[in-house]
């Protein structure tokens, strides 16, 4: 155990290569500023986004698929160029600095996805072992019109899993940890991310704490890898394979279509309810093992 300990200290350290990314810029925001900043370009992205799509919706007749497409793929997107344009023309650093470094982009963020992939599954084996996952048949067979659905939301994910790591962890976390204390930035970032998934359908205690734990695994990745390609990998992965292979609620929302048609049935407490599997306690226990995992590794490496 002592081991572990050290290396989250290690891990922890100031002088991290993803906290000296950060202090090439002429300035680092203000810890006062970041919470207030989080709403404004979440805000911004749905003002310049998300309200003209909404006219546009009401206007013209376009699919469920469309508009799931287009609040994944342009809401987040917007909000990613929000973020970026703060860091580049207030922080005065080039947006690499955030964590999209130039080496083995591919290696890292296949790396994250395929272990996303992994670790959802493993929840959903316990779910199907403590009979709370069941099977129907989809209606429909595969086709290559649904296959291009879950194509096209894939890239939509793409997008929202980058969007949420670039604001909350890319940069919310590096700017407080690189101006301040690490342990301060992955807290505060953390229960902001858990915060922001407040208002979805189902949340309770649980949801919470693991929405704090998805926080930790992936600064823990992000600080083991100093940079955040794995991370915004795995971000996407655990979303789209939970909506498009398992077809089951993604942070309380419904999906539009999958190759698997689960249902979950039993106390929430093992389903997640309403929230859906991320509000289950196999989830927290998969999110521990995951960062026990990163801890163990970081420890043979130094």
């Amino acid at each position: 155990m002592n081991y572990l300990v050290k290396s989250l200290q290690t891990l922890f350290k100031s002088d991290n290569g993803f906290f000296e990314m950060a202090r090439t810029g002429k300035r680092l925001t203000h810890i006062a500023l970041t919470i207030p900043l989080v709403v404004v370009f979440l805000f911004g992205a749905m003002i310049i986004a998300v309200i003209p799509g909404q006219i546009l919706v009401n206007n013209i007749d376009v699919s469920e698929v469309v508009i799931e497409f287009y609040n994944l793929f342009v809401s987040f997107g917007v909000m990613i160029i929000l973020v970026l344009l703060w860091v580049r023309y207030f922080e005065k650093r080039s947006i690499r600095t955030i964590g999209f470094t130039k080496t083995n982009v591919l290696k890292f963020y296949f790396k994250g996805f395929l272990t996303g992939i992994i670790m959802l599954s493993i929840v959903i084996a316990f779910m199907t072992i403590f009979g709370s996952i069941s099977y129907t048949k989809n209606p429909e067979p595969i086709s290559l019109n649904r296959i291009g659905v879950m194509l096209l939301l894939l890239l939509g994910y793409v997008v929202q899993g980058a969007g949420e790591e670039v604001l909350a962890r890319g940069w919310q976390f590096q700017v407080i940890a690189a101006r301040y204390k690490p342990w301060l930035g992955a807290i505060i970032s953390a229960v902001i991310f858990a915060l922001l998934h407040g208002m979805n359908e189902g949340v309770t205690v649980l949801p919470i704490i693991n929405l704090i734990l998805f926080s930790f695994l992936l600064t823990f990745y992000i600080l083991y890898d100093k940079n955040i390609w794995a991370a915004c990998g795995w971000h996407t992965s655990w979303n789209w394979a939970m909506e498009n292979i398992y077809g089951l609620k993604v942070s309380g929302s419904e999906g539009l279509g999958s190759i698997l048609n689960l249902s979950v049935e039993g106390p929430n407490y093992i389903t997640g309810g309403d929230f859906g599997p991320e509000g289950s306690i196999f989830t927290t226990i998969v999110l521990l093992g995951g960062m026990f995992v990163v801890l163990y590794r970081n420890a043979k490496k130094s």
